[in-house]
């Protein structure tokens, strides 16, 4: 199993593929593989986790954070989001990032909001668009639609952002308190933090079904479960692996590192599973798993083997529309960012 982000190359059946593993980039042209996720919308209803409706909860808890934002006196329809889109002359936009930017752009207008989506096809472009959105009076969030092909780590352009326009909850501030569990960025503890969107969705996903949230222990008497989280990249595995570890879970990290019969073991004894790396051959898929067994594929393309449609209890695979939880939290995060400026201009 690999950890790597991937972006199609126009006109051509190859791919750019960016392993940013351990804070190296390596870009490479390889030949995709499309596994044949046809079987997914055979998932009875009863094992699909709902999605749709986990987002509209959240989506409802923003209008909330909103209308506090309303109250200072900023009107939502100032509230300007600048998002970033990395690509290169002459080659497509990663497909996922693509979708997400139209979703992103179309929830936050419905809502009043002033999302504008920005192209930068090189990394200098791509710096000076992040630092000049720093300084700008207007804007009260910024979003990288990652990857960025440009042979740079993730986290050198999340520098260049500060915290309190940070909707995506990723820079090195707004994760470390939500290592550290410190939910409000002032000692006062007026204002709500920031934290990471797509692992956040992911447990806004699992707390959303009743015997799901069951399996979570509700005092230090009670053992909880195993969760193989198939992806160690500071926007899912890392945060997601902290917040579980923190309600009672143990969180199991697969990386590219990790031995096969290692990853085999975590995966046949997981009682909750989080798959997010695009798969480069079937061997990659996940396959063997526990009977009952809660699934979520946060992939693109999927990575999951029509097998464990037998053996889940639930599932969430790639098409099941878990971008519309991110989105809904990453209008919560702009709210939260907008009071946090609006608290410190004073």
């Amino acid at each position: 199993m690999r950890n790597l982000q991937e972006s199609n190359v126009a006109g051509s059946g190859n791919s750019v593929v960016i392993n940013s593993y351990m804070g190296t980039l390596e870009i490479a042209r390889t030949k995709s593989f499309a596994p044949d996720m046809s079987w997914t919308q055979q998932v009875p209803p009863g094992k699909r986790l709902n999605c749709i409706a986990a987002a509209e909860e959240v989506f409802a808890q923003a209008e909330q954070k909103l209308a506090q934002v309303e109250k200072t006196g900023l009107n939502r329809a100032e509230i300007r989001v600048a998002a970033f889109m990395p690509r290169l002359p002459n080659m497509e936009v990663d497909r996922g990032s693509r979708r997400y930017a139209s979703y992103m752009t179309k929830k936050f207008g419905q809502r009043g909001l002033d999302f504008r989506v920005e192209e930068a096809f090189s990394a200098d472009a791509l710096e000076l668009l992040l630092m000049g959105a720093q300084v700008h009076e207007k804007i009260y969030g910024t979003f990288i639609f990652f990857p960025a092909p440009y042979g740079k780590t993730e986290d050198y352009f999340l520098r260049r952002v500060r915290p309190e326009k940070d909707i995506e909850g990723l820079t090195v501030e707004n994760t470390g308190r939500m290592a550290l569990n410190i939910k409000t960025v002032d000692e006062e503890d007026k204002y709500e933090g920031v934290v990471p969107c797509t692992a956040k969705a992911i447990l806004t996903l699992l707390h959303q079904h009743g015997e799901i949230k069951n399996m979570f222990p509700r005092d230090a008497g009670q053992s909880g479960p195993t969760v193989a989280i198939c992806n160690s990249s500071p926007r899912i595995g890392i945060p997601l692996q902290s917040m579980l570890m923190r309600i009672g879970a143990t969180a199991l990290m697969v990386h590219p590192q990790t031995r096969p019969e290692d990853r085999l073991a975590y995966l046949k004894t997981a009682d909750i599973i989080v798959t997010a790396f695009p798969a480069q051959s079937e061997a990659d898929l996940v396959r063997d798993v526990k009977d009952g067994a809660v699934i979520i594929d946060c992939s693109t393309e999927g990575n999951l083997h029509p097998d464990v449609l037998r053996k889940a209890a639930y599932l969430s695979t790639h098409d099941n529309h878990l971008g519309q939880i991110t989105t809904a939290l990453a209008l919560y995060n702009t709210a939260l960012c907008a009071l946090w400026q609006r608290g410190m201009k004073g």
